[in-house]
């Protein structure tokens, strides 16, 4: 059945990724303290297993290296961090590594939502049902900027997920209650099916090794990423 009503004490800002991606970019580029690298990607650390002293940099643009000399350098590069590896090439014991992966995966769309459901309108969740012993089959339904709804169906392992424009409602109608199924059936899609398989939790350990570099900290992702979903990124 629905969970009942109660006052909210938390709160979430639905809005989507490009959307947070450019007032972030924005906010942190009026500093002229940062210089940013378009198109640069970090592949490598300098220094050695007692001090990191710079990172190395690859440019997708002319496809040169260049290393820049850092007295601090935080990997923030993300769920895809390569740390561990270019830590290992300093001569570092491997970061211990803890890994829980239900197998959860999503199949994401979005709508044109229709006029007075955009600002105000509320989240809708539809749970899995755990009484049916099968893999668990959920939905969710969030307002987004622009008038726009985004709807996201879910699985664990061994579920089935629509790939294409054609399954996604009936596999909407297929969830535990029919409301997500209604509300996205009446209106246009804007977007074909967009799958992510990226819901593995990973945290590393750095603060086990024996020893740690001087001049290099990390943060988000890179130290700790969880299921997209819980909005932790």
């Amino acid at each position: 059945g629905w969970q009942y009503r109660f006052p909210a004490r938390q709160f979430a800002i639905m809005c989507g990724r490009p959307l947070l991606d450019r007032v972030v970019r924005d906010r942190v580029l009026t500093s002229d303290r940062i210089r940013l690298r378009q198109r640069t990607e970090a592949v490598a650390l300098v220094g050695d297993s007692v001090r990191v002293s710079g990172v190395e940099v690859y440019s997708l643009e002319n496809g040169t290296r260049e290393t820049l000399e850092a007295d601090l350098v935080v990997d923030a590069t993300g769920r895809r961090s390569g740390l561990r590896r270019w830590l290992s090439a300093l001569g570092l014991p491997p970061v211990e590594v803890d890994i829980v992966d239900a197998g959860i995966a999503y199949s994401t769309r979005e709508f044109v939502a229709p006029p007075g459901a955009t600002g105000g309108f509320p989240a809708v969740n539809v749970a899995a049902d755990h009484r049916t012993g099968q893999p668990g089959r959920f939905g969710v339904l969030f307002p987004q900027e622009g008038g726009r709804w985004m709807a996201t169906l879910s699985c664990t392992r061994g579920g089935k997920l629509p790939t294409r424009s054609e399954s996604f409602l009936p596999c909407a109608q297929s969830l535990p209650d029919p409301l997500l199924a209604r509300l996205i059936g009446s209106v246009e899609p804007l977007t074909d099916v967009f799958v992510s398989h990226i819901g593995a939790n990973r945290r590393l350990y750095p603060g086990r090794l024996n020893r740690w570099p001087d001049g290099l900290i990390i943060v988000g992702d890179s130290l700790a990423a969880f299921n997209p979903i819980y909005g932790h990124g």
